[in-house]
């Protein structure tokens, strides 16, 4: 459950994290990363609580749908398609550029040939998936490991010291987008469901694990790169240190995003299939191709569509994984049990400020 629930949070966003704190400076970022993951962390309590607690197995559209109604069920139903659609574009066009970095050749057809693998492989279904993604989370960590360890002789103390307020709001979409694996939580609840003790652990360690390996390739890859950190973070750091170091770091790339990629998917499809009563294949189908056209219609601009899905729609339907939460609770469908939080009202109101604020920040950033 903890590979599940890591393996389906560090993906595409990872990447972009470097460049989005490399604008604003090491201290400012390492206080955004802690506190939008013990901010997640805290939210995938909440939603374990109601998954536990609930009855039937569901994703986030069918709890909203139990929990809020039509209306509400709707509106999860746009949210939650709209975010995974957009990403699983995005990594579309990050594993298509890690892949060109690595092999040489065209962005696009390195693009089509990661779609076929990925595809094929959300359509044999969980049991592959669950060991796929137990490989990819023990190699997502050691690949940091090394690029750790690579690093840290480079880092240069006028990169760690850098600061600039002015895009202190700057991170706030990249790093949310990269915490948010709340549609794996429905996902690993299914693994420990006779076992809430066990699941509730599994949601805080892994959030631990999450903000370390989050801290740590931030400091490290700023602290080298510094003004020079790009967009994927990897292809700067082995243009900066050479070509063992752009191939770990490219490795890590493509290995992050394939994991995610395929929770995202199986969360998408299992969102149709559970909520929706779609056959498999359909479901499967849609989860896959619709994707690859909206790479195909142009979007392709890896740190923007981050920025959107994270600070708009992401923080949205956080915001309504909220309401199913109070709902849940005052309706009395949740019974105190192993996995009741406390102070669960404080923290309600923590997380509507801060992800009502940044959804209000994003909207009036494209403008």
């Amino acid at each position: 459950a903890v590979a599940l629930i890591v393996s389906a949070t560090i993906g595409a966003g990872i990447l972009g994290i470097p460049y989005a704190i490399s604008k604003v400076g090491l201290t400012v970022g390492i206080i955004y990363i802690v506190a939008l993951g013990l901010i997640m962390m805290m939210l995938n309590l909440m939603l374990g609580e109601v998954a536990a607690r609930t009855n039937s197995t569901l994703q986030l559209v069918g709890l909203a749908n139990k929990y809020l109604g039509r209306v509400g069920g709707w509106i999860m139903t746009v949210l939650f398609y709209v975010m995974l659609l957009g990403i699983l574009t995005i990594y579309i066009i990050g594993e298509g550029e890690a892949l060109s970095a690595l092999f040489g050749g065209s962005n696009f057809v390195w693009s089509l040939v990661f779609f076929v693998v990925g595809s094929a492989l959300i359509f044999v279904g969980l049991r592959t998936i669950k060991t796929v993604e137990f490989v990819l989370s023990l190699g997502i960590l050691f690949v940091v490991l090394l690029i750790a360890a690579f690093s840290f002789p480079h880092v240069e103390m006028h990169n760690v010291a850098y600061s600039n307020l002015a895009f202190l709001l700057f991170p706030y979409g990249v790093i949310l987008f990269a915490f948010n694996g709340t549609n794996s939580i429905p996902e690993a609840h299914r693994i420990l469901s006779n076992t809430n003790k066990n699941f509730k652990l599994a949601i805080i360690i892994s959030g631990l694990i999450n903000i370390s390996v989050y801290t740590l390739f931030a400091f490290m890859v700023v602290g080298v790169t510094g003004s020079e950190t790009t967009e994927l973070a990897t292809i700067g750091l082995g243009n900066k240190l050479g070509s063992s170091m752009h191939i770990f770091g490219n490795v890590f790339a493509v290995v992050a995003m394939a994991s995610s990629f395929l929770m995202a998917g199986l969360a998408l499809r299992d969102s149709m299939r559970w909520d929706y009563k779609m056959p498999s294949w359909l479901a499967s189908s849609t989860a896959t191709f619709l994707p690859l056209l909206i790479f195909l219609a142009g979007f392709n601009s890896f740190i923007m569509m981050i920025d959107i899905v994270g600070g708009i729609f992401v923080g949205s339907q956080l915001l309504i994984v909220i309401l199913i939460y109070w709902r849940a609770k005052s309706t009395g469908h949740l019974k105190p049990t192993i996995f009741n939080l406390h102070h669960a009202w404080l923290i309600m109101a923590v997380l509507i400020l801060a992800f009502t604020f940044g959804a209000v920040y994003s909207v009036v950033k494209l403008f």
